[in-house]
């Protein structure tokens, strides 16, 4: 016999506590006191008790016990025992992301890895990762055959997209702890080009792992037809609100047309036969329709056409909600900032109260009604001016200010505000004879200026500068710079509220911007930002967490209750924080959220694959797996170690130790049930 811990042993020691118990002299009982006892014959008394063993029995199931635990600690095994060697140990990638549909291919590497689980003999370790948005076992290598087959045949295909990084090492932290000699990672995919190019540059951590593709492309390319980036704004055209929706149409093969259809709260808004053998590459499809802006608005647009070989993408999702004007507070004499605020242009989304400058008194000791103050830096020569600015930034509203006029007044304020004017004075010193400028550098990871990611609203980097202030700052954040370099517009950090500074005034002495196309979204986007209101999320991917915050003017549930056609999906509490932390289902749709158990709905999220599932493009080669391997050294463990290995793990497999702890369990139990009986004889 050997042991695996064999300092355990020293344990035994213990044996000496029962020896003890029995042998130390313990007060006698039943003693009688007298008063005298000359009148007693004197009889000879040891001077100590006998040193020998009382109750056998008792003391042997003691020390039994005591050596049977000893004996588990120190882990016994027989070396002559047949040994349930590990060889190798194995562990499946599962690819389970929506390009994997394409050919049924999923369902084909399912069924191979349950024919592979079905052929291994005992001496292979098998254990199974899911590829999906966040990669999991599904199979560890304790599992049985028939739990592994149910375990596999319950898997769905997905519409997620997931890291073959994070699934390989997913993959060797399991093949790190296990038993075989050989270690291995076979991975089942579709071989998406896109997918092994994401992390080709990581730092290598394979050790002494083989990895296989099980099954390489038979294609470098399938056809597909896919909806991808729905997008849906509101804007009003006299008194009707009109929705203007469009979508990429993606395509590639041989398909020559589509039939694409667009619903829209359940109604048909669009059904067209598109032609794509006129237009290579990807389209865009534009469509308007009205709508009360004051509903949710929740659509889908679909795809019909062949060749495609994965349906999974036909289909795309958007959710908007309704139009909620904010109100803006206007103390400017700029005409193009009053006409770019005027109803019919700004209508659904902003409302402007001008302000008259005779009134501004009473409007410091009214209450706070609005979201944002538009001001002009020569107003703030009034006291008046001032104090409305900083009322405004102290109760968390936005502010707006347009350095069109530099005064010592005005420098006094900017320089509360932490804002430094390098040059100035009054208007005529303001850089006047300097030449125009151009915006040149743009923030735009910046909110403001999301929406100029696409050309629809057009370019911001023609706007020309004709007059600006010298401003810098030291805790601001600069969101515009001049083809020279200068700081145009910034956002302070240390205000409550948002305060937006301009180093220009938007006049035509001063910049050419109001005349551009994209001065009027530019200056939503702007107000929108200075609001503070945080931008209302309605598209996810599969396998995402909303961390949904509850709004302030909203009620304190406890939960709030994800559903699908008005049935509840699943539910999440809302912590103290009023934040709530939602799992995004797996399934592609419309959703929508409502609190506890009312059926008012809060908000609505669209769930869409991931666009970069729709490229059908494979590699027969990845150079992936190469680079995450480290360098083979040559170095292998001796035939000793080898052998030392397998009987580790023979002594690991065998139960012995569990039957001594089993026996050392019963002799205490014994012991205790004869203790018992000997109470209750006397």
């Amino acid at each position: 016999m050997n042991f695996l811990h064999p300092l355990f042993l020293f344990g035994v020691a213990a044996v000496a506590a029962p020896v003890w118990l029995h042998l130390r002299r313990k007060p006698e009982k039943d003693v009688l006191h007298f008063s005298a006892l000359r009148f007693l014959d004197d009889e000879p008394v040891p001077r100590a008790s006998p040193h020998h063993l009382r109750d056998l029995l008792m003391f042997a199931l003691r020390a039994l016990a005591v050596a049977l635990v000893v004996l588990a600690f120190a882990w016994p095994y027989l070396k002559g025992a047949p040994p349930l060697e590990v060889s190798s140990s194995r562990v499946y990638v599962l690819d389970n992301t929506l390009s994997n549909q394409a050919g049924d291919a999923f369902i084909h590497a399912r069924d191979e890895i349950l024919k592979s689980i079905g052929k291994a003999d005992g001496n292979t370790q098998i254990a199974v990762v899911e590829l999906t948005y966040q990669p999991r076992t599904v199979v560890n290598f304790g599992d049985s055959h028939p739990q592994a087959e149910s375990t596999l045949r319950a898997l769905k295909p997905s519409y997620q997209r997931g890291s073959f990084l994070a699934a390989f090492n997913q993959a060797n932290a399991l093949l790190s702890q296990s038993l075989g000699l050989k270690k291995e990672i076979i991975i089942y995919s579709d071989n998406q080009e896109s997918q092994w190019a994401e992390n080709v540059n990581s730092p290598p951590f394979l050790k002494n792992v083989d990895v296989k593709v099980a099954q390489p492309p038979e294609l470098k390319e399938r056809p597909n037809l896919a909806l991808q980036q729905p997008m849906a704004a509101r804007f009003f055209v006299g008194d009707k609100a009109i929705i203007n929706f469009n979508v990429l149409l993606r395509h590639t093969g041989a398909a020559k047309n589509a039939m694409v259809t667009l619903r829209v709260n359940h109604q048909e808004i669009f059904h067209r036969d598109v032609d794509l053998a006129s237009q290579a590459g990807d389209m865009r499809l534009v469509t308007q329709w009205e709508s009360d802006p004051s509903l949710w608005i929740e659509g889908e647009a679909e795809i019909a056409g062949n060749p495609d070989d994965l349906p999974g993408d036909n289909r795309t999702f958007f959710a908007l909600p309704p139009m909620k004007e904010g109100r803006v507070v206007l103390l400017s004499q700029s005409t193009y900032l009053r006409a770019a605020l005027a109803p019919e242009v700004m209508r659904g989304h902003w409302s402007q109260r001008i302000l008259q400058p005779t009134k501004l008194a009473e409007e410091i000791t009214a209450p706070l009604n609005d979201d944002v103050l538009v001001v002009e830096a020569g107003y703030l020569q009034s006291k008046d001016a001032r104090d409305l600015v900083f009322k405004y930034l102290n109760n968390g509203r936005g502010v707006v200010l347009l350095l069109n006029r530099v005064t010592p007044l005005v420098r006094g304020v900017l320089s509360s505000l932490d804002f430094d004017l390098l040059k100035g004075g009054d208007e005529g010193d303001a850089a006047a004879a300097a030449p125009p400028q151009f915006i040149r550098y743009i923030a735009m990871q910046h909110p403001v200026f999301a929406s100029f990611t696409e050309a629809d609203f057009g370019d911001l980097s023609g706007i020309k500068i004709t007059r600006h202030c010298h401003v810098t700052s030291k805790s601001a954040a600069p969101l515009i710079f001049s083809d020279t370099g200068d700081a145009l517009l910034f956002e302070a950090l240390k205000t409550k509220g948002r305060l937006i500074v301009s180093t220009f005034g938007f006049e035509r002495s001063q910049t050419d911007w109001p005349v551009q196309i994209s001065f009027v979204p530019f200056l939503d986007s702007l107000l929108h930002y200075a609001r503070g209101l945080k931008e209302m999320q309605t598209t996810f991917e599969p396998g995402e967490i909303y961390a949904m915050e509850i709004p302030q003017g909203d009620a304190s549930p406890r939960e709030v209750v994800l559903r699908k056609d008005s049935k509840p999906v699943l539910n999440a509490a809302v912590d103290a924080n009023r934040r709530a932390q939602i799992p995004i289902p797996g399934e592609p749709g419309i959703y929508s959220i409502t609190y506890d158990a009312s059926p008012a709905v809060q908000t609505m999220i669209a769930v869409n694959p991931p666009a970069k599932e729709s490229e059908l493009n494979y590699t027969a080669d990845p150079a992936a797996i190469k680079a995450w391997q480290l360098p083979d050294t040559g170095k292998r463990p001796p035939t000793a170690a080898t052998t030392e290995i397998v009987s580790h793990a023979s002594a690991l497999q065998q139960r012995l130790w569990w039957f001594l702890l089993c026996g050392g369990a019963a002799a205490l139990a014994l012991e205790m049930i004869w203790l018992l009986l000997r109470k209750a004889q006397a």
